[in-house]
């Protein structure tokens, strides 16, 4: 290969050749082109990069539990768009959902701004969803006030992280240690 540099292309095959070896393509550049010329209104690159941000930003257990993801444009007033996870469970949808905040701030750390992120269970074709066979549970009582020593303890938690996640991350922590405190009383 090192002669052929050096003295020139032959054919055509070798000038292909030489220019391959001379300034080889990425594969995720090749991709990229690829939805790019598949999707000229952005649709694909937005979801595509939601989910692929989705899945690197959360642990086993997120990504265990999710079965799709959705960009939804702004709505209304929003400047950001929503994110929309579908998840297989109930009861991933609402604990899914008590970490919200979290999840937001994952997603800006990893450039991806979104208005909120929303749960859903998702649909699954041709099953018909079996009757509610446990009676009601009785109304959750109204969330209760965090300590002041608790407040604080937060407050040192969180002072070492960047001021873009600051706020986020702590009203998230309030608000599972509030849900802790009920499930604990």
């Amino acid at each position: 290969m090192a002669d052929l540099a050096h003295r020139g292309p032959r054919s055509e095959l070798e000038e292909e050749l030489l220019r391959r070896e001379v300034s080889p393509t990425p594969v995720g550049d090749v991709f990229s082109s690829l939805i790019g010329s598949l999707d000229r209104g952005g649709a694909v690159r937005s979801t595509w990069s939601a989910g692929r941000a989705w899945y690197a930003v959360n642990g086993d257990i997120e990504r265990a539990h999710t079965t799709g993801v959705f960009v939804r444009d702004p709505v209304g007033r929003q400047t950001l768009p929503t994110l929309v996870v579908y998840v297989d469970s109930r009861a991933r949808v609402t604990d899914f959902t008590a970490n919200r905040e979290v999840y937001l701030a994952r997603l800006e750390n990893a450039g991806l701004r979104f208005a909120e992120v929303v749960f859903r269970e998702s649909r699954r074709r041709g099953e018909a969803r079996p009757p509610a066979s446990r009676p009601a549970r009785p109304a959750a009582p109204a969330p209760r006030e965090l300590a002041e020593e608790d407040e604080r303890a937060i407050e040192r938690m969180c002072a070492q992280l960047p001021p873009a996640l600051r706020d986020s991350v702590s009203r998230a922590m309030r608000e599972s240690w509030e849900t802790g405190e009920q499930q604990n009383s």
